[in-house]
Parts: structure tokens; sequence; C-alpha cells
């Protein structure tokens, strides 16, 4: 029976949570560069605020044709 050989075999004589910490530390700095939310908070503001005069334009267009005075 062979024993394996591993290139980095340094980890055997240290504790289990002094093994664990290059992990971590690797998981977070993936955890803070990743954001939480896909967009800024700057868009999901404006996602949120009723539309400009562009579309108080439009109704006001569409209710003229509906409502011929």
């Amino acid at each position: 029976m062979t024993i394996m050989q591993y290139p980095d075999a340094s980890y055997l004589g240290r504790p289990v949570g002094e093994q664990l910490l290059s992990h971590f530390a690797r998981r977070d700095a993936v955890r803070h560069a990743t954001p939480l939310l896909p967009f800024r908070f700057a868009d999901l503001l404006a996602r949120l605020r009723p539309r400009s005069t562009h579309n108080a334009r439009h109704n006001a267009q569409h209710s003229a044709r509906r409502n011929p005075a």
C-alpha cells in the first residue's frame, strides 16, 4: 500500500482551525467582492420613482385621444 504524496502536506502538523484560515480568507475576499444585489442602489431607486415628464406627456396624449373634447 502506498501513501499519497500531496504537494502541500504542511497542513498535517497544524490544528484544524489554522488549516482553515487560508480557506476563510479566500472566501471572505470573494464575499466582499460580490455585490448582494445585481444593481446599484441608485438604479433601484430610479425604478421605484414615478417616471418623469415623458410618461406624463404620453398619458396626456392617450387620454386626449380617448376623450376628445
